[in-house]
């Protein structure tokens, strides 16, 4: 038997035996609308039970580690650059700029790797590199600002830290 021929039998069976038996004690409602009644929960019954056959099925809450998350950009870095993109550079905005920077590059040693700049300059040196080391100590460093290109290298070295 195929498939579908085993449910389509069973219901059809089962509503015949119902219609006669109603038939045959003399219940007197309309055998017709019975049969659809029938028909249409039966079909109903064998929807659900395939669905409920092809779902997969789950062995509990999986017990296997799962990987850290990968680290994502900051927020404030994003804004950056989405404001430089828009803006105009001027001297107290570049220092302004700067120190949001410097801000963002110590709350990123605090939180990444559990170094405070200020109480542990040589762990932040190893951490940071050259480049960005120069970048924090040097107040003049603002200018570097204006440049896009060395603007999009300090951000780039600040999302690896």
């Amino acid at each position: 038997m195929s498939s579908w021929a085993r449910p389509v039998s069973a219901i059809v069976g089962i509503t015949l035996t119902v219609d006669v038996l109603m038939v045959v004690a003399g219940m007197g409602p309309d055998v017709i609308l019975v049969a659809v009644i029938g028909v249409f929960a039966g079909i109903g019954v064998w929807f659900t039970t395939e669905l409920i056959g092809a779902a997969p099925g789950s062995a509990g809450p999986s017990t296997a580690p799962t990987a850290p998350p990968t680290p994502r950009t900051n927020r404030r870095v994003m804004r950056l650059r989405a404001g430089l993109a828009s803006g105009r550079p001027d001297g107290v905005s570049l220092t302004n700029l700067r120190s949001n920077l410097v801000d963002l590059i110590d709350d990123q040693l605090e939180c990444a790797h559990h170094i405070d700049r200020a109480k542990d300059p040589n762990a932040a040196r190893a951490v940071l590199g050259d480049e960005l080391t120069a970048f924090v100590e040097d107040p003049d460093s603002a200018q570097l600002l204006t440049q896009p290109r060395s603007l999009t290298h300090i951000l780039t070295l600040i999302e690896r830290i």
